[in-house]
């Protein structure tokens, strides 16, 4: 029976761990080391205007004008934006870190200015499998804060 007890603590510790690398470690798959903005994987915890099916499919946000503008809307949007911090920014790419405010759980949203008016997003979970629509959320917030910044400016 106490070898039974031992094996069980110790799944549930390496299950931990396990958890743990995974929130903190900085994800492979973004935009920023793969130069490919990418689509979602299977599990319904990530939104992207890539996506082609409809879990995962969420509308790119919209500018009309400079691409740099574009840029500072976005920054001045995302930085309202309770938990994010900026990681990564350059012109046309912003990788954002949120951090959820009870659980600690970890989500990447990306963002890529094209020269054509679009703006690709994509957020995406860590870990877990369902994020109960944190990330669709999240952009549609961003999208909420990014046209309320064009508004003021005109």
């Amino acid at each position: 029976m106490k070898f039974l007890g031992r094996l069980l603590l110790f799944v549930v510790l390496a299950g931990l761990a396990i958890a743990l690398y995974a929130t903190f470690r900085t994800p492979g798959h973004l935009y920023g080391q793969t130069g490919v903005f990418a689509d979602c994987p299977a599990r319904p915890s990530c939104v992207s205007s890539v996506a082609e099916d409809e879990v995962h499919r969420i509308e790119p946000l919209r500018y009309e004008g400079d691409l740099l503008q574009a840029h500072e809307r976005l920054v001045e949007a995302i930085r309202a934006m309770p938990g994010g911090r900026i990681e990564e920014e350059r012109a046309e790419y912003l990788h954002v870190l949120f951090t959820t405010p009870k659980m600690r759980f970890r989500d990447d949203l990306e963002v890529l200015i094209e020269p054509d008016g679009q703006i690709q997003v994509r957020s995406i979970s860590r870990f877990g499998y369902r994020d109960f629509g944190v990330n669709r959320a999240r952009v549609e917030e961003l999208r909420q804060r990014f046209e309320a910044g064009a508004s003021r400016q005109n």
